[in-house]
């Protein structure tokens, strides 16, 4: 079940993060695609499929975080064996966007990294959506570097990506 209706504000819903499964792919694609369907604009297919939504449940973690009437959003995270956390697709139902998910999201898939010892994670933003690159930056982000879109096909406007790098700090550092 999808929302359709932006929470009251100073509602205390019941939350809970957990892990995907295989099983939830079903769930994932239309979810993620909602949730990045203002970001069309750019591309002539949509965001993911059940194909590739699968490929990363084996290659790592998608975070998810539900109430009692659906998924509210998630965060994709992979260890890599650098000691690096990458960390992609973070996605919001769009009635929940703004209210603190997101960054709740990026706190879980930071603290999944620091569990696994990862020192560094490492996010890919499109170029093309400055205001996602100073929200990241806001959360310790920095810049990089740049690097081309994965899959120019099916580019209607020309991007790429801007990667950027947080340091972690074991959670007695953190603020």
């Amino acid at each position: 079940m999808s929302h359709t209706s932006t929470p009251a504000l100073g509602s205390d819903l019941a939350t809970q993060l957990r892990t995907a499964t295989p099983e939830d792919t079903g769930r994932l694609v239309p979810f993620i695609n909602r949730a990045f369907a203002r970001d069309n604009y750019f591309k002539r297919t949509e965001r993911t499929n059940a194909e590739q939504v699968a490929e990363y449940l084996q290659k790592g973690t998608f975070l998810l975080k539900e109430d009692g009437d659906g998924l509210l959003g998630l965060i994709y995270i992979e260890l890599r064996d650098n000691g690096h956390g990458y960390i992609g697709m973070v996605a919001v139902d769009p009635g929940w966007q703004s209210m603190g998910t997101g960054r709740e999201l990026m706190k879980a898939g930071e603290q999944l990294c620091r569990d696994h010892d990862c020192r560094l994670i490492e996010i890919s933003v499109i170029d093309l959506r400055p205001e996602l690159l100073a929200w990241y930056q806001r959360q310790g982000y920095k810049i990089v570097g740049e690097a081309p879109y994965i899959r120019p096909e099916v580019l209607i406007l020309p991007c790429h990506f801007i990667l950027m790098e947080k340091e972690l700090r074991s959670t007695n550092q953190e603020r």
